[in-house]
């Protein structure tokens, strides 16, 4: 744990160097692997994608746990930590809320998220975590486009974990949409390394086919391995 330097909340800072989930940390006994996350005049607004269990989630709490611990009084879980207050902490996670009847899974998901529109300053930060899961990629990505214009234009911190590596290639978009009042928006990676998730969180463009086929390799569903299971086969 580290103290925070603090810094004004017109500055919109926040840059973690060594950053860790502690809600992690308690739970396992093998090497965390600490990361880097830093808001700036490049990104205030980052879409992170990666494999599954690559550590998305991880490090999307992480940054909520670090912001919440400093206003708390706290010292922080990261090496080095310069920090601006936020006036909210907004969330859009995976929900189990019943408010599905009326309005469907994907409603129930768009709610929230103009909920959230509806309350955030450029003084806030929002955590999307998987958000609009409920839907095919297609939809979802172009929902998503449009809520992280959105907040481009209010200027708030946000960092969104998704599965959505089609949003992840429309961020030139995006960013030329909302020009020149917006913030900008870039991209994270949480890495795979030889075929091993690293849980690394590097600032790069994603390759979603590395990710699917690394996956598809590991459980033998690639081609090649189809195809030596079929020859392999007693009578072939």
């Amino acid at each position: 744990l580290s103290l925070p330097i603090i810094k004004p909340a017109s500055e919109h800072a926040y840059a973690a160097y060594g950053l860790y989930n502690p809600c992690v940390a308690l739970k396992v006994s093998d090497e965390i692997i600490a990361n880097d996350l830093v808001f700036d005049e490049n990104a205030t607004i980052y879409v992170l994608t990666g494999p599954n269990r690559g550590g998305k989630s991880v490090i999307t709490c992480a940054l909520g746990i670090s912001q919440a611990m400093f206003q708390l009084g706290l010292y922080v879980p990261a090496k080095r930590l310069e920090i601006s207050p936020v006036d909210g902490i907004f969330t859009h996670f995976p929900t189990g809320a019943d408010d599905t009847i009326d309005k469907g899974r994907l409603g129930e998901e768009c709610a929230r998220l103009d909920a959230i529109i509806e309350s955030v300053t450029d003084e806030s930060l929002v955590l999307l975590d998987e958000s609009l899961s409920s839907t095919g990629a297609y939809e979802a990505s172009y929902i998503a486009a449009e809520v992280l214009g959105g907040l481009a234009l209010i200027g708030c911190r946000v960092l969104f974990s998704t599965h959505l590596h089609e949003l992840a290639g429309m961020i030139d978009e995006i960013n030329a949409r909302t020009a020149p009042e917006g913030a900008k928006i870039d991209t994270l990676v949480a890495g795979i390394e030889k075929g091993k998730r690293s849980f690394k969180i590097t600032r790069a463009k994603p390759d979603g086919k590395s990710y699917a086929r690394d996956i598809a390799e590991k459980y033998g569903l690639s081609y090649d391995s189809i195809k030596k299971k079929i020859e392999n086969k007693p009578g072939r």
